[in-house]
């Protein structure tokens, strides 16, 4: 297994698996992509019969790159992304959820505790809740059954290494899987995540081969921005991640910080600080504008700690500035961010809005 923290974690190789089961045919969106997926195999027909006439060695290489186009590829997350449950399915894309903890007590995040659940939880609790990776067992039962279900590769999107050994679990289990699995180190978790999840849907639609994917996922992350914002530092003190004095500093002064996920190793760190809760969405909107100015239109995935008025003030306040930009998704933001941005917490995060193609 090789790794190489600037693009992806390589784990495994090629493989014969074949096709063992079919999607429902009660499922429109599976129904959709397999009736296009039939198009695009007559299509290669035709193309390898139009090769006949053009000699062995032409019509080998061109049938060796119609083949790697066609390998099927799953897409493969975790909680972390903070996508709304149901996505996932309508997607087809697969989620390992890690697991919250409280006390002696853990859940699969958004399947045994949902979003709502873990707030006032966490509300209640003494100690701050914990998160913890799922097993190499948790990949592995699932590399497998992608592959019996014909998928012949596999893109893992995980949260970032210095918040979490998900990524390492999963190219542990990679590495011996029957399917050629792919973790890239995306430096982020949350909005950005979820960005990253739907740039890899849009490839894998766009028919792009497992290479072209990782490859271009990776210039998809370098390009992705991100801000949050915790209404107190409370959490951040209590979990060791920001000094008691600087925090009580900061609420004497109602300074809010801005935060990020750093580009080179995806840690969580300081980006400004703002006036209150009012000049932190002002702030935050200009750092958007400023975004779009260099990229172009601009799509945006946002997420909340129970503050949705945040939110829409900052849509309202992007609108007004006439920012080219379009919202994805608004979300509540996720047990393991959450923890440690605490209730009142909001975030963006933004990329360029051409599809990935």
């Amino acid at each position: 297994m090789s790794i190489y923290f600037g693009s992806s974690f390589s784990a495994g190789a090629a493989f014969d698996a074949r096709r063992a089961q079919k999607r429902s045919l009660e499922n429109p969106v599976c129904r959709a992509v397999r009736d296009r997926g039939k198009r695009r195999k007559l299509t290669c027909v035709l193309h390898v019969i139009s090769l006949i006439h053009a000699g062995p060695l032409v019509a080998s290489l061109d049938v060796a790159r119609l083949k790697e186009q066609f390998v099927k590829i799953a897409i493969v997350t975790d909680s972390t992304c903070d996508w709304a449950l149901d996505e996932f399915a309508r997607r087809n894309v697969e989620m390992v959820p890690l697991k919250i903890c409280f006390s002696n007590e853990s859940f699969a995040d958004q399947i045994e505790i949902s979003t709502d659940e873990f707030y006032d939880r966490m509300i209640d609790a003494v100690d701050l809740p914990s998160t913890s990776q799922p097993s190499p067992h948790d990949f592995a039962k699932l590399f497998e059954r992608l592959a019996e279900e014909g998928y012949e590769g596999a893109v893992c999107l995980h949260i970032a290494l210095p918040l979490s050994g998900t990524p390492q679990v999963a190219g542990i289990a990679g590495a011996d899987a029957p399917l050629d699995v792919r973790v890239i180190d995306t430096r982020c978790a949350t909005a950005p995540l979820g960005l990253m999840v739907d740039a890899a849907c849009e490839l894998r639609d766009s028919g792009a081969s497992l290479d072209d994917m990782c490859e271009k996922l990776v210039a998809f992350r370098d390009a992705t921005r991100t801000v949050l914002v915790p209404d107190s530092l409370d959490n951040l003190v209590r979990g060791g991640r920001f000094p008691e004095e600087a925090a009580k500093q900061a609420s004497v002064l109602n300074m809010r910080m801005m935060l990020t996920f750093n580009e080179e190793d995806g840690k969580v760190g300081v980006i400004g600080k703002s006036k209150g809760a009012k000049g932190a969405i002002k702030d935050t909107a200009a750092f958007i504008e400023n975004y779009a100015a260099e990229h172009g239109r601009t799509r945006l995935r946002l997420v909340h700690c129970r503050n949705p008025k945040a939110v829409e003030t900052l849509i309202d306040t992007l609108t007004k500035s006439k920012v080219d930009f379009e919202v994805i998704s608004i979300d509540p933001c996720g047990a393991t961010i959450a923890t440690h941005l605490g209730i009142g917490a909001f975030g963006v995060a933004m990329a360029p809005a051409a599809r990935c193609e």
